[in-house]
C-alpha cells in the first residue's frame, strides 16, 4: 500500500531551520512542501525548491499542509504555533515552547482545546546511545542512580541579536532546558533545588543577561543529584556529553563530539521528524509533549543564578 509523502512546512529558515532543511535529506517519505520565512537570502541558502511564504498567514491562505516544523527564533513560538494549531495544522516545534511557563501552558491547552498533535524539539530523545543508557536506567542496570553530569558545550555563540534574552530567553532557557529535559526524561525524576553560578569570561561581546558559561547543582526528586554545565565556546566543537553514576555501574557518553557531531545530530533530528509523521498521523509517538515542556521551563525559572 502506497502512502503519500508527508507534507511539511518549514517555518524559519535561519540557524536551526536550516539544520533540519539538512536532516530532512534523508527522512523517506516527507518532502518539505512550503517554506514560511521573511529573508530573501535565508531562503536562498536553503536550497529548497518548494513554494515560499512570508509568514503563516500567509501559507494557511494558500495551502494547509499535512504538518509544520516551527524554527522560528523563541520569542515568537507563542504567536506561529497558536495559528497553526487553531488552523488544524500539526506542529513540531522548536524547543522552548515559549519563553515562560504561562506561554507554555497557554499552547499546552490550545493542543488540547483543539485536539491537534503539538510535539516540542526535544531532540536528544532520540540519540540512539541515550536512548540505550535510558533502558538501561529503567531496567536499573545501573543499580541506584547516585549522580548525573549534562554537559552543553558549542562551538561558538549564536548572533548577538539572538542571545538576547528577549529573543531566546538567555543561556538558561536557550541551552539549559535540554539538560533539564534529557535529565527528567533519562532518570524519571523531577529538579526539587537548583542553584548556580554565571561567569562572561574570554567574552568577546557581553551580552546582559546571557553569560558566557553557567554551571549549576541540583537535588532531584528521587535522591540523586546533578551538575549541569552550559558553555557557550568551546573552540573543539560541539559537544554534549552525560555520565551517570550508579550504585553498580557508572555510564559516560559523548552523542555529540568533534568531529563527527553534526552527522550524529542530523540523524538524531531526522528519526524525530519521522517520528513526528507518526504523531502527526494520529500514531503514538515519543517525542516530548507540551507537559515536558512546561516543566523544562518551571526548572529553569526556579534556578537560583548568581552572576559575576
Amino acid at each position: 500500500m502506497l502512502v503519500n509523502p508527508f507534507r511539511l512546512a518549514l517555518v524559519g529558515a535561519g540557524r536551526m531551520g536550516s539544520t533540519h532543511a539538512r536532516a530532512l535529506g534523508g527522512a523517506g517519505g516527507i518532502e518539505v512542501s512550503a517554506v514560511v520565512e521573511p529573508s530573501d537570502q535565508a531562503v536562498a541558502r536553503l536550497g529548497l525548491g518548494p513554494h515560499r511564504y512570508r509568514d503563516v498567514g500567509e501559507l494557511l491562505v494558500a495551502d494547509r499542509p499535512d504538518g509544520a516544523l516551527v524554527a522560528v527564533p523563541s520569542r515568537f513560538h507563542g504567536e506561529v504555533v497558536s495559528s497553526l494549531l487553531r488552523a488544524g495544522v500539526p506542529v513540531l516545534c522548536e524547543k522552548p515552547l515559549g519563553l515562560t511557563t504561562g506561554a507554555a501552558l497557554e499552547l499546552g491547552q490550545l493542543a488540547r482545546t483543539t485536539g491537534v498533535p503539538l510535539v516540542v524539539g526535544y531532540w536528544r530523545r532520540f540519540v540512539p546511545e541515550l536512548r540505550a543508557l535510558r533502558e538501561q536506567v529503567t531496567a536499573g542496570e545501573l543499580g541506584e542512580v547516585q549522580f548525573i553530569l549534562c554537559a552543553q558545550w558549542d562551538e561558538r555563540p549564536p548572533p548577538v541579536a539572538f542571545r538576547d534574552p528577549a529573543s531566546s530567553g538567555g543561556i538558561l532557557i536557550d541551552m539549559g532546558v535540554h539538560e533539564i529535559d534529557q535529565i527528567r526524561w533519562l532518570l524519571g525524576q523531577e529538579i526539587e533545588q537548583a542553584s548556580g553560578f554565571a561567569a562572561s569570561v574570554g567574552s568577546e561581546a557581553p551580552v546582559p543577561g546571557d553569560p558566557e558559561s553557567v554551571s549549576i547543582a541540583a537535588r532531584l526528586s528521587g535522591g540523586a543529584t546533578a551538575l549541569i554545565t552550559l558553555i557557550r565556546r568551546h573552540p573543539p566543537g560541539e559537544m554534549v556529553r552525560v555520565e551517570i553514576v550508579g550504585t553498580e555501574r557508572a555510564v559516560r557518553l559523548e552523542p555529540i563530539a568533534p568531529p563527527d557531531g553534526e552527522d550524529r545530530l542530523l540523524i538524531a533530528l531526522r528519526a524525530q521528524l519521522e517520528d513526528f509523521v507518526v504523531a502527526a498521523r494520529g500514531g503514538r509517538a515519543n517525542g516530548a509533549t507540551p507537559a515536558d515542556a512546561l516543566a523544562a521551563l518551571r526548572a529553569v525559572e526556579g534556578i537560583s543564578l548568581t552572576f559575576r
